[in-house]
C-alpha cells in the first residue's frame, strides 16, 4: 500500500472520531519529529503542525522519564489527550465535557486497529493480471448473450462501533442494543423504513445476524457503543472494548 493511500485511511479514521464524538475538535497523528503523518479532514495542515511543534518540547521531557504512554493536558477551555500509539503520537483536542474514558477506548483500540488492519492489507499480494492479447492475435468476438436487467445491490455503510458486553436471566441472546441516534439515522438512509436486524461483522471475519434495539443515549456511555450479549459475543469470538462494523440487515 502507497504511503499516500496508507495516511487516507488513517485520515478517514481520524475523520469518524469527530463523527461519533462531537466533543473532538481536532485529531491527528504525528511522529517523534513532529511530522504530521495523517489528520481529520476538517483541519488545516498548517494548523496541525503548530500544534504539532507546541507539543515537542512536552513530549521530549516525557522521554526523559521513562517515554509517554498516554497525558491529558487541560486547558481554559478545553483539554489535549495524547496516546503514544504505534510509534506515533494520537492527539485529540476536546471540550471540556467530552468523555475521557471514550477517548482513551479510541486510542487504545480503534487506531490500532485500523492501523493493523492496513498492514495485513500492505502484506496481501495482488493478483496477478493477464496479460493482454498480441496484435498478431486478435480476441475472437464473442457471442453477445442476452442478460436480465436487475437493479444493482445497495452496499449499505457500516459503523464502526466499540463492543460492550452484557448478560443475566433476563437478557434475550438474539437482541443487541445501540443508541437511538445510531437506529435513526439508519432509518433516515432508509427513506423511513424501520431497522429491526442488523448484521455484526468482526475484524476476525465472523459476522452474524441479530435483533436491534434502540436505547436511549442518556443510558450508554457514549453513542459508539454496541451493547453484545455474551453468548453472541462467544459467537463473534470479541470482547469487551473491541471494534466491530455493524449495518441494518436490509432484505
Amino acid at each position: 500500500m502507497s504511503k499516500d493511500a496508507y495516511a487516507f485511511a488513517l485520515e478517514n479514521a481520524l475523520t469518524e472520531i469527530g463523527n461519533a464524538c462531537p466533543d473532538v475538535q481536532t485529531s491527528f497523528l504525528f511522529d517523534k519529529e513532529a511530522t504530521i503523518v495523517a489528520g481529520d479532514a476538517d483541519t488545516p495542515k498548517a494548523t496541525l503542525e503548530r500544534v504539532a511543534g507546541s507539543l515537542e518540547g512536552i513530549l521530549e521531557k516525557a522521554d526523559t522519564i521513562g517515554g509517554l504512554d498516554s497525558i491529558v493536558i487541560e486547558g481554559s477551555k478545553g483539554n489535549v489527550h495524547i496516546s503514544y500509539v504505534n510509534d506515533m503520537y494520537l492527539t485529540m483536542i476536546a471540550s471540556k465535557k467530552a468523555d475521557m474514558r471514550y477517548l482513551e477506548t479510541v486510542g487504545r483500540v480503534l487506531i490500532p486497529t485500523v492501523i493493523k488492519l492496513l498492514d495485513s492489507l500492505s502484506s496481501t499480494p495482488l493478483k496477478q493480471v493477464p496479460p493482454s492479447p498480441t496484435l498478431m492475435e486478435p480476441e475472437k468476438e464473442e457471442p453477445i448473450e442476452e442478460v436480465d436487467e436487475e437493479e444493482p445491490e445497495v452496499e449499505f455503510p457500516s459503523n464502526q462501533l466499540i463492543v460492550e458486553s452484557f448478560g443475566g436471566l433476563l437478557v434475550r441472546s438474539d437482541t443487541v442494543q445501540v443508541s437511538e441516534d445510531i437506529v435513526a439515522q439508519w432509518e433516515e438512509l432508509l427513506d423511513g423504513k424501520e431497522v429491526d436486524r442488523v448484521e455484526i461483522e468482526s475484524f476476525n471475519g465472523k459476522n452474524i445476524q441479530c435483533k436491534v434495539k434502540a436505547v436511549d443515549d442518556s443510558k450508554l456511555d457514549n453513542k459508539a457503543v454496541i451493547r453484545i450479549p455474551e453468548k453472541v459475543c462467544e459467537t463473534l469470538d470479541i470482547r469487551k472494548g473491541e471494534l466491530v462494523r455493524v449495518k441494518p440487515a436490509v432484505s
